[in-house]
């Protein structure tokens, strides 16, 4: 029994030395800070309102969750997550729902949701019924994307009736007229769907800020079917979950009115917390994409887009699905650096389109000019 006991000991010991020299790496890692007297530190540490918080649970009767992987299909859809909302008085603030991506959940970026509603933003996210981490399904499906605009005008639906609900928290605390989306890699694929396709669009959105979405397979007539939706794309240089070559370069060559910003050396999980969690790693995808070599094979997956997302007015080129995961060797960007930019981009463009008055020009003037001058790592493209 003594000596089971100094066994015990040891290992605990060697744990604590490990984990103490694994915290000690990741505070050695930490970025250098954004540069005093800038206007993007300034704007980074903005934050107008305390942060509240309520319980968001739907139940969406009139659609279905259809049979994936080991589930068998529900005659509903169930969507769990939450509201974020600014703390005091308030005369209207805007909306904004996030989409996480495949196999995330709806607080995989709350980097960026705390960052907007520290700024005068409602945002309101949910988990997807089949694609997100604890997917009923055993593994997260990726094909019930197609249901997933669905689900983001389910939640719309949801807090504009909690708006004109007088026992509310939320009671007259939404600006009903100006409503944004955004979300990652799947959750940027749904943002794209439900502000630009014929057959899901919801046209109480007036902007879209997608984070490394699979969108390569979109042809010119995608973006043209919603011309008034302002939309930003950011990608990373070293994504290799969604590589910007194929996606982003190429939403690029085909959508004339939106916005890009391409991060030097960004990767794609850098997008939500998790970039700062693994920021030890040469690159975090490096991490995603041992898990998606886990799944990917174990799913009933067509070759083409075409027989997942519908095709009407030829939205959709005619190509097959590109494989993930290159090989991009080298060290991507401090995961904590890429949130930092991700935050001042996507609050920024929301600013500078969602509100008026001084401050959607203050942001208009930041995100146009300042924000890449101050900063080398961005690349700013803008509507041709």
């Amino acid at each position: 029994m003594k000596i089971l006991k100094n066994i015990i000991k040891w290992l605990l010991l060697t744990c604590f030395v490990v984990a103490t020299v694994v915290m000690g790496l990741w505070l050695l890692n930490a970025p250098d800070d954004l540069a005093d007297n800038s206007r993007s530190k300034t704007r980074l540490a903005q934050a107008d309102y305390a942060i509240a918080k309520m319980a968001l649970n739907i139940v969406d009767t009139t659609r279905q969750t259809p049979a994936l992987g080991d589930f068998k299909g529900d005659d509903k859809r169930t969507l769990n997550g939450k509201i974020w909302y600014p703390e005091g008085p308030s005369s209207g603030h805007p909306l904004i729902v996030y989409s996480h991506g495949f196999g995330g959940h709806h607080e995989e970026s709350t980097h960026l949701i705390k960052h907007l509603v520290g700024n005068g933003y409602i945002v309101a996210a949910v988990d997807f019924p089949l694609s997100y981490l604890k997917s009923p399904a055993k593994i997260p499906q990726l094909l019930d994307v197609v249901n997933q605009p669905g689900d983001v005008s389910a939640v719309i639906d949801r807090v504009l009736s909690l708006n004109a609900d007088s026992s509310s928290a939320l009671y007259q605390r939404v600006d009903t007229n100006r409503i944004g989306v955004t979300g990652l890699s799947l959750g940027g694929l749904t943002t794209a769907l439900v502000s630009f396709h014929p057959n899901f669009k919801d046209d109480r959105i007036k902007v879209a800020a997608m984070l490394a979405p699979p969108l390569e397979v979109f042809s010119d007539q995608f973006y043209a079917s919603s011309p008034a939706v302002k939309s930003l794309l950011m990608s990373g240089s070293m994504d290799r979950v969604v590589p910007e070559l194929e996606n982003a370069n190429e939403v690029k060559a085909r959508h004339r009115n939106g916005w890009f910003i391409s991060l030097n050396k960004g990767s794609h999980l850098g997008f939500a917390n998790a970039g700062n969690q693994l920021r030890l790693m040469e690159n975090p995808d490096n991490l995603g994409c041992f898990f998606m070599g886990l799944m990917l094979p174990k799913l009933d997956l067509p070759d083409r887009w075409d027989a997942v997302i519908p095709n009407p007015n030829g939205v959709l080129r005619d190509i097959v699905f590109s494989p993930p995961c290159p090989e991009l060797p080298g060290d991507s960007m401090n995961g904590l650096t890429q949130q930092w930019l991700t935050r001042l981009a996507v609050s920024s463009f929301f600013d500078m389109n969602l509100l008026s008055g001084e401050r959607a020009l203050e942001a208009e003037a930041f995100f146009t000019n300042t924000f890449s001058a101050e900063n080398p790592q961005v690349t700013l493209t803008l509507p041709r």
